[in-house]
């Protein structure tokens, strides 16, 4: 996490097209080993593929792995990460349950809540003499609620730039403080209309800058930040189904009549006229639904 990086009206743009990877570059091999094949990246909806190409994590995917006892199938994140060898995957498979021992009952409450707060945490680090050590350190900390991890960042890193974004948006002492606490902030900006328009700021650890500027209000932060899959993605090859928040992939040949019919629905909405054969399926139409909440053992790779 970058220590000197604020997002400011002029960043935030620059920020959301910034791109890391590019699709035609993905490595397409390595996702095959767990499953995840050509038709079933392609035809994630581009929100996603903006997430990735910036160095983001997938959604909670279905994966599989063929091992010589049979097929281990899980859920699991990705986000591709540059190496001298060319780029590669990491993958974030889901644990059973999080592990939030180590937090007060008002500290698990607003993680569970998908608040970021800010705790006193043990942090391993190598010593100048080579030796692993852990220290005690004060720390920004959100939950994954999608793989039930914990994922921190030192304050000193993220509070730099809030520091920042307070002195170029003239946030007050009162309003800096509840960002610290997890809240979101919306403030008036002034336009060049001569009018003044709401801007959200508040901290999202699963980003590189950690703070986070949206024009809007919190609902649109909201939306921005934490996008979830739609119930029905529709792409070249086939479907991304969003069930509950379970998601499931289901080539064309394969269109249930439910699939079909939402289908048919989204190209009506869209004034398009509806052929079940033709390239309309091409369509990516994202309305949203919530989170996975499926159980499923670590996959390692």
């Amino acid at each position: 996490m970058p220590s000197n990086f604020a997002m400011s009206k002029s960043q935030f743009t620059d920020y959301m097209e910034e791109k890391k990877f590019y699709r035609e570059d993905y490595p397409l091999d390595i996702l095959g080993e767990f499953g995840l094949t050509e038709e079933m990246i392609y035809d994630l909806p581009d929100f996603v593929h903006e997430t990735i190409e910036r160095g983001g994590k997938s959604p909670l995917l279905p994966i599989s792995i063929e091992q010589p006892f049979g097929v281990t199938r899980g859920y699991a994140k990705f986000s591709l990460v540059d190496t001298e060898d060319g780029i590669d995957v990491v993958f974030y498979p889901r644990f059973k349950q999080a592990n939030l021992a180590a937090f007060g009952e008002e500290q698990k409450n607003a993680l569970i809540e998908g608040k970021v707060i800010v705790a006193d945490i043990n942090d391993n680090f190598i010593t100048q003499e080579g030796v692993e050590d852990i220290q005690r350190i004060k720390a920004f900390v959100q939950l994954d609620k999608d793989t039930n991890t914990v994922i921190y960042v030192p304050t000193p890193a993220i509070g730099k730039n809030l520091t920042a974004v307070a002195m170029e948006y003239d946030i007050s002492g009162d309003d800096l403080l509840r960002i610290w606490d997890g809240d979101l902030i919306t403030i008036k900006e002034a336009t060049e209309q001569g009018g003044k328009d709401p801007v959200t700021i508040g901290v999202d650890l699963f980003t590189d800058t950690g703070v986070i500027v949206i024009p809007g209000t919190a609902a649109q932060w909201e939306n921005t930040v934490r996008r979830t899959m739609p119930k029905y993605s529709f792409g070249n090859d086939g479907c991304w189904v969003n069930q509950d928040g379970r998601l499931s992939y289901v080539p064309e040949e394969n269109f249930t009549k439910d699939i079909m019919d939402a289908l048919e629905r989204l190209a009506s909405q869209n004034g398009v006229t509806f052929q079940e054969q033709d390239a309309q399926q091409e369509q990516v139409l994202q309305p949203q639904v919530g989170e996975v909440e499926e159980e499923q053992r670590q996959l390692v790779r």
